[in-house]
């Protein structure tokens, strides 16, 4: 396990793929429970009633957003979460649904060629150290 600085409070701790040390995930969590109970009794809130009434900063229900964890359904939004990819306006997450089946299509056509090229390396090394073995008996 790699340490790290937290990305919220600079502390050091064990990683374990996480960018925040566990106190401060805590804490985001109680203030997600916080959001989602206010959303739940104040439906089509705008984000800055629910920041102001829960005192959870915008940005980190911002994050929920892109996180998926809260869509803009439940919520009257003063501003748009745009796709990272194409721009277009989105709910939640950071791509939309069609750049994401895009990225997805072209990864698994990326990941092809490479491994075919690695194949043949593979197969055209060991031809190598064949006949180099077969020229010196």
């Amino acid at each position: 396990m790699e340490l790290i600085n937290c990305k919220e409070c600079g502390r050091l701790f064990s990683s374990a793929g996480q960018k925040v040390c566990p106190d401060c995930r805590e804490s985001e969590e109680e203030k997600f429970e916080l959001v989602k109970e206010y959303l739940w009794e104040h439906p089509n809130s705008t984000v800055k009633k629910v920041s102001e009434d829960t005192g959870v900063e915008e940005d980190l229900i911002i994050k929920f957003m892109r996180e998926e964890r809260l869509a803009a359904e439940g919520l009257l939004i003063d501003f748009t979460l745009k796709c990272k990819r194409c721009g277009c306006e989105i709910k939640s997450g950071l791509f939309c649904d069609s750049c994401r089946s895009k990225m997805i299509n072209d990864f698994s056509q990326g990941d092809e060629p490479a491994e075919k090229e690695k194949e043949r390396q593979k197969d055209s090394k060991g031809m190598f150290l064949k006949n180099r073995f077969k020229n010196n008996n």
